[in-house]
């Protein structure tokens, strides 16, 4: 990989084959993820229609708790009311994030990204390496995290990828 780097407006990255195939994996996990989130929660078609909507309780399963967390750790009504009119926008644009990425893979080596395509970039990996610190049980910085070690790497280099980028759009 050839890291981000900054041509004008325009973002652009080289990547390895192996690299895309990886991302875009990763995304159709993501995006299979948030769709079954969606289809879990009741949905009023009125509210639906204008992307409100969505469960009153969190999710069980800690990745996607880390991406749809609480909106008021210390009031679960308030935080139970704030999901069922968010929630689903949320899970939209999410998914609508990783789309985009994988539309500017394109199967190809080079990454050319507008600054909408570098925002979306940034909100998706951001999106991956929640879930990835959810499944290898990482809290905070300087946590080891446990679990496979490759999960581990991938993390970092998910990591990697975003810093450089954040570098090239500062």
């Amino acid at each position: 990989m050839i890291p981000f780097s900054r041509e004008g407006n325009l973002v652009t990255a080289r990547l390895e084959p192996g690299e895309t195939a990886v991302l875009a994996a990763l995304a159709g996990q993501l995006i299979e993820l948030l769709d079954e989130r969606a289809a879990e929660s009741p949905t009023d078609v009125l509210l639906a229609q204008l992307g409100i909507g969505g469960a009153s309780a969190p999710p069980l399963d800690p990745a996607l708790a880390r991406l749809l967390p609480d909106a008021y750790r210390d009031d679960s009504e308030a935080s139970s009311e704030h999901r069922q009119l968010t929630e689903l926008g949320l899970v939209d644009r999410k998914i609508a994030n990783a789309r985009a990425v994988v539309a500017t893979l394109n199967g190809g080596m080079l990454v050319v990204l507008d600054p909408p395509a570098a925002q979306s970039w940034l909100r998706h990996l951001t999106d991956l390496r929640l879930v990835l610190a959810a499944r290898l049980q990482i809290e905070g910085d300087g946590d080891a995290g446990s679990g496979d070690d490759r999960m581990l790497d991938l993390y970092d280099w998910l990591g990697y990828l975003q810093g450089t980028l954040v570098e090239c759009l500062e």
